[in-house]
């Protein structure tokens, strides 16, 4: 039985569709399609009903379903074991990283990194999806969470603190301007009004926090931004100087099975130290009134 067809049916099943499978797999729908069709042709048994509201399993294809799990599970617990297993400080690491991170400080502190460990190749994802770390989709994450995963090893790095920035020239007339946002209708202006802050009607809205520092750059409102990012861009400054609201933990996690690779090792405390002695920054302390 091919591995990867065995890994095409289960994302395929736990999907509900090939279209939506396509997304996880990398592959079009008409491939996962023919692999499947093949895959249920050499079992002799269906594994799917096709309907048009999506694809239901067939009771075989229940059955497959649970040895697919198993098989999954034991892959990538033998992927983690033989990762965890080098004995080398060199070889690739998986990081991912929140966009806004990146662009900051945590560029600094990975090309520290490459300074002391130039056989120490990254392979990073900039993206604020949570990767499976159990999966190995990253050896290793930063993320901003004030409840990780118990299965995960980790160590906290600091809070990082939030606080309202407009472009420099527009400090003075801030409160004016439109509030550049995120999040549900209502779901800003509730958080505003809890903070006694001014709530216009005039909102801009983008989940990115690249897309909220270029609209501020822009002069096209006042936003609430991470201090790690907002206070490191020279164009940018504070709307209320002394006044930072605490967000989530900064943390950087492993697998346990992955913490024995040198190279994972390394990059993972390197990180974390990075971060905690930068945490005047990730605190919002590093600028004064």
């Amino acid at each position: 039985m091919d591995w990867r067809d065995l890994q095409t049916f289960l994302v395929t099943a736990e999907a509900g569709s090939t279209q939506a499978a396509s997304a996880d797999l990398g592959l079009d729908q008409s491939t996962i399609s023919r692999r499947i069709a093949s895959f249920e042709k050499r079992l002799g048994h269906r594994l799917f009903e096709r309907l048009p509201t999506g694809l239901i399993l067939t009771p075989a294809g229940e059955q497959m379903l649970d040895t697919a799990r198993k098989v999954e599970t034991d892959v990538h617990s033998l992927e983690r074991r033989l990762v965890g297993g080098g004995e080398e400080l060199e070889g690739e690491v998986r990081l991912t990283v929140p966009p806004y991170m990146l662009s900051g400080f945590l560029g600094e502190i990975l090309a520290e990194y490459h300074e002391v460990h130039p056989e120490v190749h990254l392979d990073i994802d900039i993206s604020m999806t949570e990767a499976n770390l159990t999966k190995r989709e990253a050896d290793i994450a930063v993320r901003g969470s004030n409840t990780p995963p118990d299965h995960l090893i980790g160590r906290r790095a600091g809070t990082y603190h939030m606080t309202l920035y407009a472009r420099k020239d527009l400090v003075d007339q801030a409160m004016d301007l439109p509030w550049i946002g995120w999040g549900e209708p209502g779901e800003l202006e509730a958080w505003a009004r809890e903070r006694g802050l001014p709530v216009h009607s005039r909102i801009w809205k983008t989940e990115s926090m690249e897309g909220q520092v270029a609209l501020v750059r822009r002069g096209l409102g006042m936003a609430i931004l991470p201090c790690p990012l907002a206070d490191t861009q020279p164009d940018l400054a504070r709307i209320i100087p002394d006044q930072t609201w605490p967000s989530r933990d900064v943390w950087v996690l492993t697998h346990k099975d992955l913490l024995t690779s040198p190279r994972i090792r390394s990059l993972f405390n390197f990180l974390a130290d990075g971060l905690r002695a930068r945490r005047d920054l990730l605190e919002g302390r590093l600028v004064s009134a």
